[in-house]
């Protein structure tokens, strides 16, 4: 299993919604910040919006209709003790990057 499968999977088995736009661009946000951890916010949507074909504030808005409709950050937000309501993109970015990089056994393992 790769890295994107594996975030992918723990995204929707943590109850994130797969069928919003923000679904696919969160999780492409994350890889993104995983491979460059000195990237700002701006320039990881740049490279999001470029690969969607849309634009950086869409991605922002899709990012954030995604964190607020989805129980899974109301469960999340007690396994990291974070209301997700008070969090900005890029601290739930980081989160879950880092999240998945110690899980990094779970999706190498295969190689």
């Amino acid at each position: 299993m790769g890295r994107h499968d594996f975030i992918v999977g723990t995204l929707v088995k943590t109850g994130f919604r797969a069928s919003l736009k923000g679904f696919d661009q969160f999780c492409s946000c994350v890889e993104m910040y995983s491979d460059d951890r000195t990237a700002t916010i701006d320039s990881i949507y740049n490279r999001v919006a470029d690969d969607f074909n849309c634009t950086k504030s869409s991605i922002e808005k899709n990012l954030r209709r995604l964190f607020s409709t989805s129980e899974a950050c109301k469960v999340i937000g007690r396994l990291f003790d974070i209301d997700f309501r008070y969090a900005g993109n890029k601290e739930i970015v980081a989160m879950f990057s880092n999240y998945f990089a110690l899980k990094r056994d779970k999706y190498e393992c295969d190689k």
